[in-house]
């Protein structure tokens, strides 16, 4: 069996005992996210894999309900508000950038400093991701190849685990558990950097 580069990288967690010790060797401390924003930080690698891996997702919703909560602050409430929003206009016809401009000018208050960032292009979007995940993990760090595996590939957690397995010869409960803390790891480190970094874009356009 050949491997490619991204299983090859992916073997490195088959060997890692705890949650703990995977966030100390390919991570950068520990980050929890609650269900929204994991939600949230799911919807955008789907955009960033989408762009990468040439793979079609539903592109109607999902990419805009990632996009639109990058443009505006939100707790859990708003998150739900954002979601019921770009379903309505959805299931009333509006598709691509017209759906993400009728969901913004309801949902993204006008006066927001984010705003002025909201016009960005799906592409600029999936840019911005490849940026956070490359600044992230860099570029040989196994989580980054998780999320390669996932998401421009199409991969399911569960294609992922057989190849774990079948490589390494770890139990299916084992690889299991690693891609578990791996994809825990990846959407909490994730959900803060790319907010560390829209902060730093919004300072950048009100300057």
């Amino acid at each position: 069996m050949r491997i490619e580069h991204d299983y090859r990288l992916v073997v490195k967690i088959s060997g890692v005992r705890s949650s703990a010790d995977m966030r100390r060797l390919f991570g950068n401390g520990w980050k929890t996210i609650n269900e929204s924003q994991r939600a949230w930080i799911r919807h955008l690698l789907k955009l960033w894999g989408q762009h990468l891996g040439n793979e079609e997702y539903d592109k109607g919703e999902i990419n805009i309900l990632g996009r639109l909560m990058m443009r505006c602050e939100w707790s859990e409430q708003k998150g739900k508000q954002i979601e019921k929003v770009v379903s309505q206009l959805y299931c009333e016809g509006y598709r691509g950038e017209e759906l993400m401009r009728k969901a913004r000018d309801l949902v993204v208050p006008q006066s927001s400093a984010a705003n002025i960032i909201a016009l960005a292009k799906e592409s600029d979007d999936a840019d911005f991701m490849e940026r956070v995940i490359t600044k992230t993990f860099g570029r040989d760090n196994p989580i980054r190849s998780v999320a390669r595996l996932r998401y421009c590939k199409c991969k399911s957690s569960q294609d992922v685990q057989r190849s774990l397995s079948y490589l390494t010869g770890i139990t299916p409960k084992e690889a299991r558990n690693r891609m578990e803390w791996a994809e825990s790891i990846l959407e909490g480190e994730i959900f803060y950097a790319a907010q560390r970094e829209l902060k730093k874009e919004v300072l950048q356009n009100v300057a």
